[in-house]
Parts: structure tokens; sequence; C-alpha cells
């Protein structure tokens, strides 16, 4: 895999998991070095479910949180002291064997490189109409180092393969642990099933209960060109099925006027937003209105955007207006992935790629628990 290990992987397979098949995924990333960049920090752990992150802890908040409203009402304060005392438990073994994975591969602190080391481990299950708990379908157990892969389990055999010279001997000492190979197929087969059945459980609320009308905005940017885009945005509903139109004077706009759709993305409060734009020309002077519709909830919203209450914000800054919430959201997001990207990025132009004769120094896999029991 490439540079973006970890991210795209996140992005393609974790965010498309289908309503039937659900996910219950960690990442962890340790940093040999504190950027002191906002929202890079020098060890992260984040949880997710069905690709949203669900609980987070950082270096600087080393403290595990809840991220979704689902988990701070159903989780109790027992279950995040544990699973803080794990996380502070991780951090330190982070440390220590990015240490000992960069002396193996030729690499220190004093080079004044910036390497990383990262563990993505999970299970997938399936809905099974006769019994309550998922199906296992699949499991994931991988590290990698500064962006390329290091080693990974069979999540059938629970047996670590190497894909690189370095992480041979790692392999070699960890599938000689037969009590290790044991606990990573029982944790993914079971125990990973077992609190996955459970989240998704306290994150399933019928959404005409818990439903509210999503907040919808209609704004156009400035670009440095000739023409405005017209953005619609749809925030805070509780599917990622919504509907959105955008129409001209009553005609539906589609692709061959421009109109562009973007992908549903998660909010950070268990809701949902999306947008749609088109580009206008300033001096256009239709009526422009926005639909948003939620069948499962039948909500439906129109917003207005004619002459007299519209509002333009520049594309960089919004130095002279408000920009709405849900936006600010967003950019905010990616901007912390995109952080992350040009991390691993930097990492890869700057390595050297020297290897060293191996020795008996290698990460000790001390059981690097399960993330649930006590997480």
């Amino acid at each position: 895999m490439d540079e973006w290990y970890v991210f795209l992987y996140f992005v393609t397979r974790m965010l498309t998991v289908n309503s039937a098949t659900h996910s219950l995924i960690y990442i962890y990333t340790a940093l040999s070095a504190d950027l002191g960049l906002p929202g890079v920090h020098k060890f992260t752990a984040i949880g997710l479910v069905d690709g949203k992150p669900f609980d987070r802890f950082d270096t600087d908040n080393p403290r595990k949180t809840p991220t979704t409203n689902w988990a701070r009402e159903r989780l109790t304060s027992d279950y995040w002291a544990k699973g803080t005392q794990s996380r502070l438990s991780k951090q330190q073994w982070f440390g220590v064997n990015l240490d000992v994975v960069m002396t193996l591969t030729g690499h220190s602190a004093s080079d004044g490189d910036l390497h990383v080391l990262q563990w993505l481990h999970g299970c997938y299950g399936k809905t099974n109409p006769s019994e309550e708990r998922l199906r296992f379908v699949s499991g994931v157990n991988k590290y990698a180092y500064d962006g390329d892969d290091l080693m990974s389990v069979d999540y059938v055999t629970g047996r670590w393969s190497a894909e690189t010279e370095v992480a041979k001997t790692i392999v070699d000492k960890w599938n000689a642990v037969t009590l290790l190979t044991e606990y990573t197929i029982g944790y993914l087969h079971g125990e990973c099933i077992d609190w996955l059945t459970r989240f998704v459980e306290y994150s399933k609320r019928g959404p005409r209960e818990r439903a509210t009308a999503p907040d919808v905005y209609v704004f156009t940017l400035k670009t440095n060109g000739t023409t405005l885009t017209l953005i619609c945005l749809a925030s805070g509903f509780s599917t990622n099925t919504a509907a959105m139109r955008l129409m001209r004077n009553g005609r539906v706009l589609d692709t061959e006027d421009g109109l562009k759709v973007f992908d549903t993305l998660p909010n950070d409060d268990d809701m949902f937003q999306r947008r749609i734009a088109v580009d206008i020309l300033p001096s256009d002077t239709g009526n422009f209105t926005c639909h948003v519709s939620e069948e499962d909830t039948g909500c439906h919203i129109v917003k207005h955007w004619r002459a007299g209450d519209r509002q333009t914000l520049r594309a960089l800054g919004w130095p002279n207006a408000v920009l709405p919430w849900a936006l600010m959201s967003t950019v905010l997001c990616l901007c912390t992935v995109a952080l992350c990207l040009v991390v691993v990025c930097i990492v890869r132009k700057r390595r050297t790629g020297h290897i060293v004769n191996q020795t008996d120094r290698c990460p000790q896999h001390h059981g690097l628990g399960d993330e649930t029991s006590g997480v």
C-alpha cells in the first residue's frame, strides 16, 4: 500500500460499509516527534463503529472520551475509566516499540526525520436474521511503519506474516507464542463481534424517534474566477439517505447544468450532512430553491435563495460572513485528515531506507489487549 495507508483504507473501506454489514475498528498512530501542529498528536487512538469515530484518546487529551451521543449515554463511567488506563498503557507501549522499530530499520531520533508506527485492528460482522448477535465476516490486524505495511495477521489462522525483512524477526517470535495466536483469533471472532453487536444496538434508535429537522443553508462562495459557487448544505439528519435537489425557477438542475453532488459525511453528534453545488454568474437573478427530504423520517424542507436574502462568502478566510457551523466542522475534519496525510508523506520522502543487521530487540506483543473489555 502507498503512503496513505490507514487513512485511505479508513475512507474507502470503513465509510462504505452497507446497512447489513458493520465494523468495529481501532486505529493507533504514534509519531517519533511532536510536530506542534493542530490536530496532529504524538500519539492518537481512535475507535470507529461503521467507519464513524465513537471514542478518542490523544497525547494532548490523555483520556478515552466519547465522540457520539450514544457512546456518552450508553457506556458507563467505569468503561471510560478502564479504557483510559488501557490507552495510557498502549501509549507507553508504542513509545517504546517505535524506538525499537526505528533501531531495526537504521533510524534514530538524532537523524531529524519523522517516523510513524501505526496499528489497525478490528472486525466486520453481518446482520444475522436468526440471531441478535452479528455473524463474523472478517477481521483485520496489521501494523505499518512510515506508511508501509510492516506485518499482519491471517484472521483465519491467527498467524502473523511479515511484509518486510525487519518484521521477520518480530513475526517469528510472535508466532512462537501459542497463547497470542489463540487470543488473536478468539478476540476477532468472539469478543470483538460481541462488542460490535452491542455498539450497533446502542447506536440504533428509530429515525423517527430521534429525528429533528436538519439545518439547511443556501449560500455562495466567491472564487477568483468570474463565477460564484452556489451551495446547498444540509446538516443534522439522522440517516445517510437524505435526498437533495437544487432548482432554478422551478426546474431541477442536473449534471448537465454543472450540478455537483458530494458524498454524505458524518457529523460529530451521531448525525449526517450533505451538500450539492452549482456554479452561477454573479448577475444571475433566478430564484433558486434547495429541497431536502428524508424518507425514513418524513422530513421535507425547502430553502429559498432570492435577491435580498443572498449571502456570499469568500472562498478563503470568510472574514466578512458567518460560516455555517456544519461547513466549518467539515473543513476542520478534512484539514485534520490532510495534516495526517502530510505527516506520512513527509516520512516517505525523508526516509533513508537503510536496513541494519537485525538483533533480538523487537516489539513484544505483551497483550496489546482488546480495545473493548476495559477500553
